[in-house]
């Protein structure tokens, strides 16, 4: 949960305003529903703008505040602007769910007495100085994949690189201006030690034709849509690359939220790709490891055998029940579930990452039984309520 700073004044101010006679505020009062019988830690609640006309003004130029009944305090909020018109039209914040609770929430016009610290947040960037990297993270986890400088130079790669932390608060911008030996050492901070080379990585996307795996180059243009603190989202571009019978461009949208070790990831076509088989997978270990792959073949966990010192990585892919055609294979060293299109012709999925040197993932038990609850909560969303003006 991101640390967050409210002053006594702070608190007395928004209770007196809340309070006030006759309803007169312009509060807007907001429940959000857990169905499932278990918890919710650090859960993203995302409010659409334009559940309410009262709403509208936060996608309009009025910043928002969000005040949690529960901790009778203000809270961490960000507006986003996903379809980039220049005008918000989502705000969200993080709140942990007990089994079936519902949490009340108050939107307000931001004020000084609303202000939070932020300490954890997300961060995206673009690294041209290392050959045009474009690189992640949040207080859980890091990621990056290669760009335009490293495919003339050195290396083809879709992949998903993992990069492992120690620490809640962003590094990567810090690691990489020490430099590669830094980054590849256990630093106390970060440690890039998982090996992509021309794979897929750690949930990159491809397509299946002719029993054999076909990928994309590197990503050619990148583009920022939001950047913390609680989410970060950016676009890449890929040039037409052959999906087995059919070429197409890729338009790749990846999320991270604050809390998370999972992205989110969109991938959309510009070809004729209806009848392509696109695919999510995660390249096996030089060292080995343990493939797990779901019932229903909607989900896929690997574990690397440990890595010396510097331990083990687990990572994973989901497919929403809507994107899987559950089935899967394992070939040219990796292992793959197979997708879907939707019904606006891209394909949505998971993927994500932990180490084993942290406390909440020191063993694949425990890796486990977190993909198996990401699953349940990517079915089961919050169920959100405008009850008030």
């Amino acid at each position: 949960m991101t640390n967050t700073k409210i002053t006594l004044a702070a608190c007395v101010l928004i209770l007196l305003a809340f309070v006030a006679a006759g309803g007169e505020t312009d509060r807007i009062k907001v429940k959000a529903a857990n169905s499932l019988n278990e918890g919710r830690e650090s859960e993203t609640v995302g409010i659409d703008l334009e559940m309410s006309p009262a709403l509208l003004r936060f996608s309009q130029g009025a910043k928002a505040s969000v005040y949690s009944e529960h901790l009778k305090e203000f809270i961490l909020c960000q507006g986003i602007d996903n379809d980039g018109d220049g005008k918000n039209d989502e705000l969200i914040f993080k709140a942990d769910f007990e089994p079936g609770q519902t949490r009340v929430f108050y939107i307000a016009d931001s004020n000084n007495t609303s202000d939070v610290n932020v300490v954890e947040r997300t961060n995206a960037m673009f690294v041209p100085q290392r050959k045009d990297d474009f690189a992640w993270e949040n207080d859980k986890i890091a990621f990056r994949v290669y760009g335009p400088e490293l495919q003339r130079t050195e290396l083809t790669s879709s992949g998903i690189d993992v990069w492992v932390k120690r620490v809640k608060y962003p590094v990567m911008e810090k690691l990489y201006s020490k430099g590669h030996d830094y980054y590849h050492s256990d630093n106390g901070e970060g440690s890039d030690f998982y090996t992509v080379g021309t794979s897929l990585g750690c949930g990159g996307l491809g397509a299946w034709h002719d029993n054999r795996l076909w990928q994309s180059e590197n990503f050619i243009a990148w583009k920022i849509i939001a950047n913390g603190p609680i989410r970060s989202v950016f676009e890449l571009a890929y040039k037409p690359w052959q999906m087995g019978a059919k070429t197409s461009g890729e338009k790749k949208r990846i999320s991270l939220d604050l809390g998370s070790n999972f992205n989110r990831i969109e991938s959309f076509f510009d070809g004729d790709v209806n009848d392509a088989v696109p695919v999510v997978g995660i390249v096996e270990s030089a060292g080995g490891g343990n493939a797990v792959f779901g019932p229903d073949k909607t989900w896929l966990s690997y574990w690397q055998n440990a890595d010396g010192g510097n331990g083990s990585i687990g990572c994973a892919v989901i497919l929403p029940q809507d994107a899987a055609r559950n089935d899967s294979v394992t070939a040219q060293k990796h292992n793959i579930l197979l997708a879907r299109l939707n019904g606006r012709g891209s394909v949505v999925y998971y993927a994500g990452a932990c180490w084993s040197k942290t406390a909440d993932f020191d063993s694949e038990e425990k890796w486990l039984k977190y993909v198996q609850k990401h699953v349940r909560l990517i079915e089961n969303p919050l169920r959100i309520e405008v009850l008030s003006e």
